[in-house]
Formats: structure tokens, C-alpha cells, sequence
């Protein structure tokens, strides 16, 4: 039997391939987005913000401009660090 007719009927069709990759819940502009007002309203300057979360001055820009999104740590240190982390991202506590 050939390798391409070993799986033959378990593939996923196209749209079941697309509704398995799909992001039903994560709406990462509006996250992006939500974390930059975050920084805006946690800190005074973009300075102020890189030395907080430890990352160059030129990834704290990006939060702030709405950029670039954070990685998990930065989330979890912010979740711990910033009294509004709720308000403004909208999270349950």
C-alpha cells in the first residue's frame, strides 16, 4: 500500500482543518490594544515601563504604540504588579 493511501478517510477536510486552527475566543488586536492602555495608564514614561517589566526600551515603545503584543512572562509579572491589570484588560479576577 502506498504511504499517501495509509490514512486514506482520517484526514481532516479544509474546513474542518480551518475550524481546528480557529481562534473563537482570542482577539489578539484587541488585546494588543488593551494591554497599551494598560502601560499608558501604569506608567508615567516608556523608560518607566522597560525597567519595570526588565525588556529594552524599544519593546516598551511597542506596548505602548500597540505594536507589538507581550510575551506570557510579561503578562504574569503585570497580573502580579499593576493594580488596574484588571480593570483595563477586562480579565476576571
Amino acid at each position: 500500500m502506498s504511504r499517501d493511501r495509509v490514512f486514506d478517510g482520517r484526514a481532516r477536510t479544509a474546513a474542518a482543518a480551518r475550524r481546528a486552527h480557529a481562534s473563537y475566543f482570542l482577539d489578539r488586536d484587541a488585546f494588543m490594544r488593551r494591554w497599551s492602555l494598560l502601560m499608558i495608564a501604569s506608567f508615567g514614561s516608556r523608560e518607566e515601563c522597560a525597567m519595570h517589566f526588565g525588556v529594552a526600551f524599544q519593546t516598551a515603545c511597542n506596548w505602548f504604540d500597540a505594536i507589538n503584543r507581550p510575551y506570557g512572562d510579561a503578562v504574569a509579572h503585570a497580573v502580579e504588579t499593576l493594580p488596574r491589570y484588571f480593570e483595563i484588560m477586562g480579565a476576571r479576577s
